[in-house]
């Protein structure tokens, strides 16, 4: 069923009869979305799969005529999956596993090295055609450079070191071939390529054997006790001696994603137990303040009940950066005076207590958004507010100089040049010493 959605036109859902064990993001080849494409999509779906099919030269059509120098797709495609995902309705946000098909593999390789670290569940590439152009360059990602000139005024995708997600290359399609391109990159699943000699008549099939191969190897997450049970969270353990610390860490929008996982792994080599909130999904259904506070309440009591010597650090991006203050400002004095210092990454304005699809381009408008200035003008927790030297329109450079804020000032805008260590290991150097 064709969906219209922006620069993608019309987006291909497939939807499976119940409810959906999986999302996949499926790009087209070069041909577009034609009979083959559909095929693929519709034996996902029967798999239990919900499909979002994407016909690769339309889209590439309108990346031609942005006017940008170089091209973010992984924006584009973020804003379309979440919005896609809640117009169909879904209960809770999916991470997709992203498919390409020939040239569709060409440009999901790209699309995946430039996305986060977490934006899609794993990668899967059927076959590869090395001739695909792009009309511009693709903005360099976490992963590094992915595309180079062709020298005839294109752009042709180039391999990163390492892949931010699991890669299984796949050219089972009847005339497909690798180019040599996987047995330079590290992060290749080598035990899982499947040869030409492994070719099937059945392709729709073959890709769902694929899928379930490559989920196979996560294992399900450890349930959490029942006073928590509902909030999704990640944990990353303390490493070496404990530091009688714990960070609460607020995603920002995309969810547990590069930023807030690597500022997570600088907390943890410190010493510092790390528990993530992912907003994404808690915020993916309305919340009020009083039941995200309660969350935050919750976290801390939980935490606090296990290690009681341990003071906790609230640690937000962006989105969750926004809702830090008012969450903390709206503890309960037995939490509220564990947390020593609020940390808050590239914050928004106002907290919001609902994912909005039009946030990544800033043309959302909030209804019950509260504005953080004066929370941080009556909180009681010392605010340390980071943001890049290239962020013009920073918050932070509106609550300067206010008592008990710090600034911290770092290369780069709103991705710090996805030097995500250097981000976390300044924080974590920032932080007020123990009492």
């Amino acid at each position: 069923m064709p969906v219209h959605f922006g620069l993608f036109g019309n987006v291909h859902v497939a939807t499976p009869a119940g409810e959906p064990k999986r999302a996949i993001v499926l790009i087209s080849d070069a041909k577009g979305w034609d009979a083959r494409a559909e095929r693929l999509a519709i034996a996902q779906a029967d798999a239990g799969a919900f499909v979002i099919g994407i016909d690769l030269p339309a889209y590439l059509a309108q990346m031609e005529s942005i006017k940008d120098k170089c091209a973010f797709p992984a924006g584009h495609f973020e804003e379309m999956i979440h919005w896609i995902q809640r117009n169909e309705k879904l209960d809770k946000y999916i991470y997709p596993l992203l498919v390409g098909d020939g040239a569709g593999a060409t440009f999901a390789y790209a699309l995946d090295a430039q996305a986060p670290q977490g934006t899609y569940a794993g990668l899967i590439t059927l076959g590869w055609d090395a001739d695909l152009r792009l009309p511009k360059p693709v903005c360099r990602g976490d992963a590094g450079p992915m595309t180079a000139p062709d020298g005839k005024g294109k752009f042709r995708v180039v391999p990163v070191k390492v892949l931010p997600n699991p890669w299984l290359p796949q050219p089972f399609a009847p005339g497909a071939r690798a180019t040599g391109l996987a047995t330079r990159l590290p992060s290749v699943l080598h035990d899982w390529f499947v040869t030409l000699n492994g070719t099937t008549s059945d392709p729709g099939k073959a890709l769902a054997a694929a899928v379930a191969r490559l989920t196979a190897p996560q294992r399900a997450a450890r349930p959490l006790p029942q006073d928590i049970a509902d909030l999704p969270l990640e944990t990353v353990p303390a490493q070496g001696e404990f530091a009688q610390r714990i960070g609460i860490i607020l995603t920002g929008d995309g969810g547990w994603a590069g930023l807030d996982v690597a500022v997570a792994n600088q907390l943890a080599q410190r010493g510092i137990e790390v528990v993530a909130l992912n907003t994404l999904k808690y915020f993916w259904d309305t919340r009020t303040p009083a039941q995200a506070a309660d969350a935050l309440t919750r976290i801390i009591g939980h935490y606090g009940a296990q290690h009681p010597l341990a003071d906790f650090v609230v640690v937000g991006y962006s989105f969750g950066a926004g809702l830090a203050p008012v969450l903390i400002n709206r503890l309960p004095e037995s939490a509220r005076r564990r947390v020593a210092a609020q940390v808050l990454i590239s914050p928004d304005d106002a907290a919001v207590f609902e994912i909005h699809v039009g946030d990544w381009f800033g043309s959302t408008q909030h209804k019950g958004a509260i504005p953080i200035a004066p929370e941080i003008a009556r909180t009681r927790v010392p605010v340390i507010c980071v943001h890049g030297a290239d962020e013009d329109d920073s918050f932070c450079k509106q609550v300067v100089g206010k008592p008990d804020v710090r600034e911290l000032v770092l290369p780069g805008a709103h991705h710090y040049d996805g030097d995500y260590d250097k981000l976390g290991a300044a924080i974590v150097a920032a932080l007020p010493a123990r009492k």
